[in-house]
């Protein structure tokens, strides 16, 4: 039988099948000894040095004699790679082991690039189930790190190979300077994998849902870019970079940004896959939940962490190392015109948005109604923290903003944001004049397109320029629905959640608003029952277990 290379289906070969005499009856063939351990001189080994990682797998019911490879890219052939086998208890890896009445014997361990194979003996006349517990051992690195990504595209977004080559190059810039005290050189460098590969058709330009977050992050490996991220955990605004923390591969997704700053977002994204989280006590830290030209610091713990690269396999996550999921510690501009002149990696932070009042909000007012062309890069961030005040006076704004005939993607992305932070607005002011235009939004196609047109005219005048595929209005009319749609939810009234509900089945709406509805009918459930905070604690904490 030819190898099978799928992660849960590389039992390859059944070399040979054997009953063991005597096998059957409750006697236990064997005998039973127990010894303490010896610490004196020669009793403990030194440490293992190097990056070790630990994994448990179910191969599944068998018996007999089976080759079994384990496919796994952080395996190479310098890793020391020490297994161990048993039967395993029902209900799953995390139920352990036991000893029952068969033996089960571990022939050869050999390490591979990309994996290690195993050779095991099951003893006796039926197939029970096998668990195999890996420890890998990766020798110190001596020399720069070299990780190979696979660069991805959307067919609307315009990245050239030499684009992508700038990109990978000040990631390992980043990460190979030392450049503060505190910082740590870690010797990381990336390179391209290939020719830039455009996105399948599958994959939406826009993440708006977590079904097309999921469509994305499970098209291969490597950095995919896409023309917006609005889903990363939750509905979002502005996202700039999502990625798991933990993951078997390079899994990020991102959006195009300042060219001085994508080197900083794809590598903080590849720290998330690496296992880290959000650290707060320097505002330089690569992983700091912000961009920022001085972000380059990287602490010991971090620096083993990228050496290492991604630890995990078959979607287990590993504990984050100094997550601040709920941005303890940050403070808040006292100008809120600082704040939004920030941007913020993974959307701007309801925690320290919501601080802000109405004086604020009036600031803020003056810059979208009044010179709306000065702030074009900052109009996300200035309607994402208009709707998390949540300031009556800003309704009427708001709603002006996103039918206005301004075109452009920053301004699009934003009247979409516009359309989910209404949605807080009316939870915190409870305006019935937002809640009322992001319903009829939602439900009413003929409006969503007359809003999209616009739009969908300068995509195409783009579209011939650069020579990417231009966004159709139909598409962009639906993006504006779903927006309105979840909008709808986090507005925390119960007419409003009902309303959600039949958009579910609404066969007047977009499909793509019908399928969004599932989503977002769960959201209006938490916020209607738990609140609007306890909403967002869990959607950071669903953020870090993508």
């Amino acid at each position: 039988m030819a190898p099978n290379d799928r992660l849960d289906r590389d039992a390859v070969m059944s070399l040979d099948t054997r009953q063991r005499a005597g096998s059957s009856g409750n006697a236990a063939p064997w005998a039973e000894a127990t010894a303490d351990v010896q610490t004196g001189s020669g009793g403990l080994q030194p440490a293992l040095s190097g990056n070790g990682f630990t994994y448990r797998h179910d191969w599944g019911a068998r018996r007999g004699q089976w080759l079994l490879r384990l496919n796994w890219g952080e395996v190479d052939t310098r890793s020391q790679v020490f297994v161990s086998i048993a039967e395993g208890a029902g209900g799953g890896p995390d139920s352990g082991k036991f000893i029952g009445s068969a033996r089960y014997t571990l022939h050869n361990v050999a390490p591979r690039a990309g994996g290690v194979d195993i050779w095991v003996n099951i003893e006796w006349p039926s197939d029970i189930s096998i668990y195999a517990d890996y420890l890998v051992v990766n020798p110190a690195v001596t020399g720069t790190r070299t990780v190979s990504v696979t660069v991805h595209r959307h067919s609307s977004v315009l990245l050239s190979e030499a684009e992508a080559d700038r990109i990978l190059g000040d990631m390992g810039t980043i990460l190979q300077n030392d450049d503060t005290g505190p910082d740590v050189a870690t010797a990381v460098q990336f390179v391209r994998n290939g020719a830039v590969r455009v996105l399948p058709a599958t994959v939406p330009a826009t993440i708006a849902t977590s079904a097309d977050l999921t469509a994305l992050l499970t098209a291969g490996s490597g950095v995919k870019v896409v023309q917006a991220i609005r889903w990363c955990g939750g509905p979002g605004d502005n996202i700039i970079g999502c990625a798991p923390v933990g993951s078997a591969n390079v899994n990020v997704a991102a959006v195009r940004f300042d060219a001085g700053q994508e080197g900083l977002i794809w590598v903080h994204e590849y720290g998330h896959n690496c296992g880290l989280g959000h650290r707060t006590d320097d505002p330089r830290a690569v992983m700091f939940p912000s961009v920022g030209s001085d972000h380059n610091v990287v602490n010991a713990a971090e620096s083993a962490a990228y050496l290492a690269g991604p630890l995990n396999i078959a979607g287990k996550v590993l504990p984050a190392s100094g997550c601040n999921c709920d941005m303890q510690g940050l403070q808040a501009p006292a100008d809120v015109r600082d704040f939004v002149r920030q941007p913020w990696i993974e959307g701007v932070p309801w925690e320290l948005a919501s601080q802000y009042g109405e004086a604020d909000a009036r600031k803020l007012l003056d810059w979208l109604v009044n010179e709306p062309e000065k702030h074009e890069q900052y109009l996300g961030q200035i309607v994402a923290t208009l709707g998390y005040i949540g300031s009556e006076i800003a309704t009427g704004a708001l709603i002006d903003f996103v039918r206005s005939p301004r075109t452009g993607r920053a301004v699009f992305n934003a009247k979409n944001i516009a359309l989910i932070r209404l949605g807080d607005l009316a939870n915190r002011s409870a305006s019935q004049a937002a809640v009322d235009f992001l319903a009829q939004l939602a439900g009413d196609i003929g409006l969503a397109r007359s809003l999209a047109a616009p739009q969908a005219a300068f995509e195409q005048l783009d579209a011939a320029r650069t020579g990417v595929t231009a966004l159709s209005a139909e598409t962009l009319a639906a993006e504006l629905a779903v927006s309105a749609t979840f909008g709808l939810a986090l507005s925390g009234s119960e007419p409003a959640r009902k309303t959600v509900e039949a958009l579910k089945h609404d066969p007047n709406a977009f499909a793509s608003v019908n399928q969004a509805a599932g989503e977002a009918a769960q959201i209006a459930d938490t916020v209607v029952r738990k609140g609007r905070s306890e909403y967002y604690r869990m959607k950071a904490e669903r953020r870090h277990h993508l």
